[in-house]
């Protein structure tokens, strides 16, 4: 497995868990996450990404799997197909900057 899918899959198990120390560490700084739900959210910066996710986690035991990877040839952009536990898709797309995500779109799909 390459190093930045690995990296994600890395990130996604430290999500699962709720291990948020952890989960930080796979951030850039100033990572940008725009989330495409019905509206369109953007978040700017470790502090407030993790903030948003434990908000949307708050009060769920709710996890998800990968259920498709795809990267460009330089493998720093991936593409993902994510499922919660309620059978809930995603298309989440992930840019990698020196072995960190710096920027992620999200597209809910239902």
């Amino acid at each position: 497995m390459n190093d930045t899918k690995d990296l994600l899959l890395r990130f996604f198990e430290a999500e699962n868990r709720r291990d948020w120390a952890e989960y930080g560490k796979y951030l850039a700084p100033d990572v940008v996450w725009e989330l495409f739900s019905g509206q369109e959210t953007t978040v700017r910066g470790i502090d407030r990404y993790i903030a948003a996710v434990k908000k949307a986690y708050d009060g769920s035991d709710d996890t998800f799997v990968c259920e498709a990877m795809y990267h460009n040839s330089d493998e720093n952009r991936i593409v993902t197909i994510l499922k919660n536990s309620h059978g809930e898709r995603s298309c989440d797309i992930f840019e990698i900057e020196d072995g960190l995500i710096a920027r992620e779109y999200e597209f809910i799909l239902d």
